[in-house]
């Protein structure tokens, strides 16, 4: 039963995705984590505004939504005959490319790539096994917030009332969308399926390997996409801290899905046009998901997406004859407004989700200057680092590439936006680790990977790419 909710996000935004061209210009996998997400994202958007409407969460909205994107992908279809003939091209030549490039591989590498395909394989069951086996661990009211998913797919509805019985107590200044997401998993069943509930966060862990693999093989080479599969499933962060009960994980990959596709497709400073402007109709869904996993990502996604605008203008310099180009830029920003802020009149009056933000102001920057000047909090985030090995060796490499990027900067401009971007968010987690020290147990927090954990794909891309680019001329080095 769970397979219908899951083939239904594949199949929706495939033929959306298909609608708006993306196979020209994304290959087989990125499409297949691109629509994944989006279709994702646009049902629990549709199953929220169910429940306003009808208080009742069904399949009904996603159903319809998929009959509708057929109908369309048919009237496509019949009108240009070629589209599907197409498609299937296009993805025959992403396999044949991976073919091709195998078959030039020196031995030793094509046994290195497929020993690292079975690790990969062996660490996605391993996920699976443990999120939906293991029991959630009672941590910061988490194993009580599952409760809410349970009371979500048992009655049907969204129980928000912290004066309902049912309402089993939480945390109400959190959003309810991470639970409507694992909700929607559950929703065939007529009653609540223990351990099913957790499937989004292997999902999630499957999604990343894929879209490394597409986005590498896209920009890179084979081998290089087999590296960076074996340093994301190296990471032990699945085993120590849970993301079976967080939402970091998964929040850290919808963001970085929605800002790499963002300045990759359309803010891309080397382009002189836009050429794939229909992506931002799954952008923008992206970001709902994106922003509501986790009350901060709001601000986080806020940021990252104001700031890449700018970016690319700065370093485009403002070109007047680009008027026409920043008009399409500022069409994510009004449709997010509209959408952040429906979303936020419907929820209920009076909760702290409202006002939480209004709270940034100077007591926070006091704060973070107040506790960085402590030495024993200062030191704190770099000793819990000696406990994690694999994180250690993942930003030495990035304190390398870094070093790489500011030497050859002018030799990859591509890697500008994102690899500024990736900074900011890096100095972003650190103020609001400093700066909330007693609320967030900065000790405890850090050795979970409370942030870190968020970034891994940010931190893999930036090393792999500037890597790549910085050796670009001198292939067999390895």
């Amino acid at each position: 039963m769970i397979l219908i909710p899951i083939l239904l996000c594949f199949f929706t935004w495939l033929l959306i995705l298909w609608l708006c061209n993306q196979h020209k210009y994304l290959n087989i996998f990125e499409q297949l984590v691109l629509w994944f997400v989006s279709a994702l994202s646009l049902f629990v958007l549709e199953l929220f505004f169910q429940w306003i409407i009808f208080d009742k969460l069904s399949l009904i909205l996603p159903i319809i939504t998929f009959i509708i994107c057929l109908l369309l992908f048919i009237y496509k279809n019949n009108k240009h005959k070629w589209l599907i003939r197409e498609i299937l091209e296009n993805i025959w030549k992403d396999f044949d490319k991976i073919k091709s490039q195998f078959k030039w591989l020196r031995n030793r590498k094509q046994y290195l790539t497929i020993l690292v395909l079975i690790y990969a394989i062996f660490k996605i069951f391993m996920v699976f096994s443990i999120n939906i086996n293991m029991p959630t661990f009672d941590e910061d009211a988490v194993a009580w917030r599952d409760m809410k998913t349970k009371i979500f797919s048992s009655n049907k509805s969204l129980v928000l009332d912290n004066t309902n019985s049912e309402y089993f107590w939480t945390d109400y200044g959190r959003y309810p969308f991470a639970w409507i997401t694992d909700t929607y998993f559950l929703l065939p069943y007529n009653t609540f399926i223990n351990g099913l509930w957790n499937v989004i966060a292997p999902f999630i862990y499957l999604l990343s390997i894929i879209l490394l693999l597409g986005i590498f093989l896209r920009k890179t080479n084979l081998f290089f996409v087999i590296l960076s599969l074996y340093i994301f499933t190296s990471l032990p962060f699945v085993f120590i801290h849970g993301f079976w009960s967080y939402r970091n994980f998964p929040a850290g990959v919808f963001l970085f899905i929605f800002i790499f596709y963002l300045i990759d497709q359309i803010l891309n400073i080397e382009k002189t046009d836009i050429c794939n402007k229909w992506i931002l109709l799954p952008l923008i869904l992206v970001w709902f998901i994106s922003s509501f996993v986790r009350n901060e990502w709001v601000m986080l996604t806020w940021i990252t997406l104001l700031f890449s605008i700018f970016l690319y203008h700065i370093f485009r310099r403002w070109k007047i004859k680009e008027i026409k180009y920043q008009i399409f830029t500022i069409i994510p920003i009004i449709s997010i407004y509209i959408i952040n802020k429906v979303v936020f009149s419907l929820y209920p009056a009076g909760n702290v989700l409202n006002t939480w933000w209004t709270e940034i102001n100077s007591n926070l920057f006091n704060s973070f200057f107040s506790n960085i000047a402590k030495s024993d909090i200062f030191l704190a985030p770099f000793q819990q680092m000696f406990y994690h090995p694999d994180y250690i060796l993942l930003f030495v490499l990035f304190a390398v590439s870094l070093i790489l990027f500011s030497i050859n900067y002018k030799k990859i401009k591509s890697l500008w936006i994102f690899n500024i971007i990736t900074v900011l968010i890096l100095l972003l987690f650190m103020f609001v680790l400093y700066a909330n020290v007693e609320s967030l147990w900065l000790l405890s927090h850090f050795a979970f990977i409370r942030y870190p954990v968020s970034i891994i794909l940010f931190l893999i891309y930036f090393i792999w790419s500037t890597l790549y680019l910085w050796i670009n001329e001198n292939e067999n080095w390895l």
